[in-house]
């Protein structure tokens, strides 16, 4: 297995700059100017062609890459959930591992479509209290297949795991309230689960485990979790669905899981506009401590404007999404301007752009709870 650290390839691919860069380099008497143009990628992405490029970026792996750009520090104290990204190109495969070897996988990270961006909440309370040492490294092919190249886009770091005592008691998972099987749905349905220890619970198709039609909420003390479901985002019609939580949170290995409501055909009646979907793919999860630039992001069809809302009411608007092909929408959201606290939010997606009359309005994301802490 083939491995390059990123702090290098990082400062080689910086070196290379921006997009429309004009590089120039001699030949004989004169010079010769060569273009590297802005690449988009297939959800809109913008990359430097430079990124593609072995000799130009220094990158004997191009056109792939991979740097973390947010991760906690090195020496740093860390409790709760800790998110970690890593962006580049042609990932196939991003794990948290050791600071040296390859077991165990502490972690396997969320991607996105265009294998641009990548995403893990760890949570350290199901890790002991003390020095904790890994790295993150991505591939460029599905784990499990051979000939894959490695690059080390987090440099091994030892934190220090700083959690109270878990809650004690076994794990366990049971419906509170949810549309009776057979019944119809318009709107937005509140769901919840009743248990102990539950770190993740997710909406799914009746078998399988994609599309996740919906991320709950999970309380402090781990015993409820709830999701106010937005039905536009389904099709109208016949749906089935079901519920499952977990005792560990996304992206984690030693998960079990518990079907806390079995599969249930629920009929859509919203009259939504055909092709207007849209469900929330990246964003901090309840409860979870922020700071900085939180990378925010929305899929779907049919989107003209999206947008980052109180839980409650239009006003103010905290942040307005970028889109592409309609399909697509992001926003780094920069919290260093408010104040420390919580903040409730949820994302809003509209099939018009923003002032036109007869919006339709999807919760692609319902009401959360995010700790600012600068």
């Amino acid at each position: 297995m083939k491995l390059v650290s990123a702090c290098s390839l990082a400062l080689l691919l910086a070196a290379c700059g921006g997009g429309d860069v004009n590089e120039v380099s001699a030949s004989g008497a004169g010079t010769t100017t060569q273009l590297r143009p802005t690449v988009w990628t297939s959800e809109g992405r913008a990359l430097n062609s430079c990124s593609f490029s072995p000799e130009c970026s220094g990158n004997p792996y191009a056109p792939f890459f991979a740097s973390a750009p947010a991760a906690p520090a090195n020496g740093a104290s860390v409790s709760g959930v800790v998110r970690i990204e890593v962006s580049g190109n042609e990932m196939a495969n991003v794990e948290l591992l050791p600071g040296s070897g390859y077991m165990p996988r502490y972690g396997v990270f969320n991607i996105t479509g265009d294998k641009t961006r990548a995403w893990l909440d760890l949570d350290t309370t199901r890790l002991p209290n003390g020095p904790f040492s890994v790295r993150a490294s991505a591939f460029n092919t599905p784990a499990g297949e051979a000939g894959a190249l490695e690059i080390v886009a987090m440099s091994a770091r030892t934190w220090n795991i700083n959690n109270a005592a878990p809650p004690s008691g076994s794990f366990s998972a049971s419906l509170t309230s949810a549309p009776a099987p057979g019944a119809v749905v318009s709107g937005v349905m509140r769901l919840e689960i009743y248990g102990s220890n539950i770190a993740n619970a997710e909406l799914l198709p009746a078998s399988g485990y994609a599309p996740i039609y919906g991320t709950f909420n999970v309380s402090s003390d781990r015993r409820m979790a709830w999701l106010d479901f937005d039905t536009r985002s389904l099709p109208d019609g016949a749906n089935s669905l079901r519920i499952s939580a977990y005792n560990v949170t996304p992206g984690q290995p030693g998960a079990s899981e518990i079907v806390a409501m079995p599969a249930r055909q629920w009929n859509v009646q919203n009259g939504t506009p055909a092709g207007f979907i849209a469900s929330v793919t990246m964003a901090p999860l309840h409860g979870e401590i922020v700071n900085g630039r939180v990378t925010l992001e929305v899929r779907g069809s049919g989107l003209k404007n999206v947008e980052l809302l109180p839980a409650n009411g239009y006003m103010p608007r905290l942040g307005v999404f970028s889109i592409s092909d309609d399909k697509f929408a992001t926003l780094n959201f920069d919290t260093t301007s408010l104040p420390n606290g919580v903040l409730n939010v949820r994302i809003s997606a509209f099939n018009v752009r923003a002032g036109e009359p007869n919006a339709t309005e999807i919760i692609a994301m319902p009401a959360r709870e995010w700790i600012i802490r600068h």
